[in-house]
């Protein structure tokens, strides 16, 4: 999979990394019409990406497939995710790509029996944005050429629209984190003043990844000053300041603030393989969520592993 730039694509692919997160999060966004008939404990992750070459480099897909309760045969019905954090009115012709895709590489699998797409759409963007499908694109169109145009369906799971009681009564108090950051993501005021509480809600309850995963999402989306971050901290449980803390002196470490989105300079480069170093050092931490929190690829990380080895040799 290329990488992918966004700071919120790479929190919602490492956000659904963890099973139990995907687990709940389809169980949440799904209408119960459909999620009522998947079992969800045959829910497994797709490895690499699910489309076509062609569509690498634009794609940031997550990708799960799911048995459907009572079935027998091999029939089970895949997952995709796509986000958006602003409206774009294309967004069907992008859906439909993956799923024509998602199709032709069912088939290039040798499968003699394909198996369903369901899309979702993600989005918790500050503008308004109603469901869009593909017909509105095209003007006064009669019956008759209606239909040519492909039909389909997605799911819209629209984070600005939801109330916030929906995402609270969510059980996995991760997810209800995590999906509270991303609804108020553009909001940055109000973000601000809710931080310490959805931290909170996060960290205790998730696992030592997830809370670094969301730590740095939440400091990325709302620049705060030294004074703030200790105003933060004094609001959070010692148990949770302590978290808190040793997350970001890593984000110090790794020196965010100075060009290494750029991944180009000199500097940053080093900045980027002290910070991994630091990481793989902890022990705790896989070479996947290594890259995700680094900012860099797999082997990236992989290389520097590699020299670590050697310089203990």
């Amino acid at each position: 999979m290329a990488k992918i730039t966004s700071v919120h694509d790479k929190f919602v692919r490492q956000m659904l990394s963890d099973h139990q997160a995907a687990v709940d999060y389809f169980s949440a966004a799904l209408p119960a019409h459909i999620a009522d008939k998947l079992d969800f404990s045959t829910l497994e992750r797709q490895s690499g990406s699910y489309v076509s070459k062609e569509l690498e480099k634009t794609v940031s897909d997550v990708v799960y497939t799911c048995r459907r309760k009572g079935d027998t045969g091999s029939v089970d019905v895949s997952l995709l995710l796509e986000h958006k954090s602003a409206p774009d009115k294309h967004t069907p012709i992008q859906v439909g790509g993956y799923l024509f895709s998602g199709y032709q590489q069912q088939i290039k699998q040798g499968r003699k029996q394909l198996t369903p797409i369901i899309p979702i759409l993600l989005y918790h963007g500050r503008q308004k944005w109603e469901y869009w499908t593909l017909d509105r694109l095209f003007d006064e169109l009669g019956d008759e050429l209606l239909g040519y145009i492909p039909k389909f369906d997605y799911v819209y799971h629209n984070l600005r629209d939801l109330p916030e009681e929906a995402i609270r009564a969510v059980g996995n108090q991760f997810l209800v984190s995590a999906l509270l950051l991303m609804k108020y993501a553009s909001d940055k005021r109000k973000l601000k003043g809710l931080l310490p509480e959805i931290l909170s809600i996060g960290l205790a309850q998730g696992s030592e990844g997830q809370q670094v995963g969301l730590v740095i999402y939440g400091f990325e989306l709302v620049e705060l000053t030294e004074e703030e971050i200790k105003e933060i901290l004094d609001r959070l449980s010692s148990d949770i300041k302590d978290k808190v803390m040793s997350t970001y002196d890593l984000l110090i470490e790794k020196g965010r603030k100075e060009g290494v989105e750029k991944g180009i300079e000199k500097g940053a480069e080093q900045k980027s393989y002290e910070f991994v170093v630091k990481l793989l050092d902890a022990g705790k931490f896989t070479v996947a969520e290594i890259a995700n929190y680094a900012t860099v690829s797999e082997d990236f990380v992989k290389k520097v592993h590699a020299d670590l080895a050697k310089k203990k040799k």
